[in-house]
């Protein structure tokens, strides 16, 4: 039975996001196939690093693997763990290497590495263990994991490619209390003399760590993965614009949906208000601002024919000058990945308002319950590639003015267009995860096998004992 090992930084229950939902999906349905899964994550509940154990919950058929999250968390994790002393027999890393000779996996998969020690993986390739590298973002690159500030200009994200100077404008941007300029202060015995300002060594710190990450992340790519796997060809462009890669160990898998908890698509007529359903965590990237302008403007203030419900968690202030000041738009908060299709069912619309995503599962799922969706043109990667204009949704631009006003009014002015397009959503083709399953099998299968060619070969030429 062959094992493999996956790396990420949350899971379900704990977290129901993108990855972690990934990489739940991709350990449930190898072990259906015959393979030996584990998936270690980062968990906050869990304070002790220095013993790992696995663990196998109730109804899952893959082993799980609780630690403990770095130190640095967030938009820090980013920032610091990769500049940070390596530490190659430090507690964390020697419980790793038990981890590994305990599991014996023949294959890591790293579907992210956020919140997690960034010398996992090198500790798993210097054991002789090949390992796949999946990228899901833009944290390798970026300081702030998703390549979204006031920085990045019209387009809602920053054009590749991403150079560590602008990197360090849109930290100080963001975090400006750590990383953003101060008034112009001397500060005496400064290393650059008696002109250099607080603001400019804080500069010069912020630029020396993230020339740091972009060494870890060139040397990481270049050299320890076996594979790289990119979910579109266009999101695959855009990071090797940045940093190029060797393109004989580059893969393009789309990512894919478990389709069968779906059901059926067909959506019987609905009386009374359109709903509106948006389903993201609450965040700067995640562009609720475009909604707070448009749901708040006067055109929608003056309807009553239409609903708005906001799902998820996070930074719930970001919408509250919204729910101030229209009645008709209620934020309902987090809810399970289990629930998304009940939820669903109630709507009639989704909104995919994303800055900036690489894939974006909930433009698949909105689709998969029969919704049309108004997705941000901007938004990079993750949604032009499954919505067409004008017949299974309807695409705005971020950065042109009352865009998505425009679109939400056209759907609600519009019966016939809304029905055209929501005939068009359950006619989308969305992947499902077991052709996506089958795909990376044979990738793993791939990599095994080039392993033990090249094992082979090093033992006839008596470099390997």
């Amino acid at each position: 039975m062959p094992k493999i090992l996956y790396l990420v930084h949350g899971l379900p229950p704990e977290e129901y996001t993108g990855t972690p939902l990934v990489a739940y999906g991709y350990a449930t349905a190898v072990a259906e196939r015959g393979w030996e899964a584990t998936v270690v994550y980062a968990s906050p509940g869990n304070a002790d690093a220095s013993d790992p154990r696995r663990a196998r919950a109730p109804g899952e058929r893959f082993f799980r693997v609780a630690v403990p999250p770095t130190p640095y968390l967030g938009s820090y994790w980013s920032i610091e763990a990769p500049s940070a002393p390596r530490r190659p027999e430090g507690p964390v890393a020697s419980a790793f290497r038990r981890l590994l000779r305990s599991i014996a996996p023949d294959l890591v998969h790293v579907v992210d590495n956020v919140h997690l020690p960034l010398d996992w993986p090198e500790i798993a390739a210097a054991a002789g263990i090949p390992v796949v590298r999946t990228v899901s973002c833009a944290e390798d690159l970026c300081g702030l994991v998703a390549p979204v500030s006031p920085c990045s200009g019209p387009a809602g994200y920053c054009a590749a490619p991403i150079t560590v100077e602008h990197c360090a404008d849109c930290i100080a941007a963001l975090l400006p209390g750590e990383w953003g300029p101060l008034p112009e202060r001397t500060m005496p015995g400064a290393g650059d003399g008696p002109g250099s300002s607080i603001g400019a060594q804080r500069r010069a710190v912020l630029l020396g760590k993230l020339r740091a990450k972009r060494a870890r992340a060139r040397g990481q790519f270049r050299a320890l993965f076996d594979r790289i796997v990119f979910s579109t060809p266009g999101w695959r462009a855009y990071f090797e614009a940045t940093l190029p890669l060797d393109p004989r160990r580059v893969r393009v898998i789309e990512m894919g949906i478990d389709t069968a908890r779906w059901g059926t698509r067909e959506r019987p007529p609905r009386d009374g208000p359109v709903v509106f359903c948006l389903a993201a965590t609450f965040d700067r990237a995640k562009g609720q601002s475009a909604v707070v302008e448009a749901f708040s403007a006067p055109p929608m203030l003056s309807r009553d024919d239409y609903r708005l419900r906001l799902y998820g968690g996070g930074e719930v202030e970001v919408v509250a000058p919204l729910l101030a000041c229209n009645p008709r738009v209620e934020c309902v908060g987090p809810y399970r990945y289990e629930e998304l299709p009940g939820i669903l069912a109630d709507a009639d619309v989704g909104l995919s308002t994303s800055r900036f995503e690489t894939f974006h599962r909930v433009t698949r799922e909105y689709l998969l319950a029969g919704l049309p969706v108004i997705a941000n043109r901007a938004a990079g990667f993750g949604m032009v590639d499954v919505i067409r204009d004008g017949e299974n949704g309807i695409v705005y631009d971020h950065g042109e003015p009352a865009s998505l006003l425009r679109a939400v009014t056209s759907v609600l002015d519009d019966p016939a267009l809304r029905a055209r397009l929501t005939a068009g959503a359950r006619a989308t083709m969305v992947r499902s995860l077991d052709d996506e399953v089958d795909e990376l099998i044979e990738l793993y299968e791939e990599v095994l096998e080039e392993r033990a060619a090249t094992t082979v070969a090093h033992r006839e030429a008596g470099t390997v004992r």
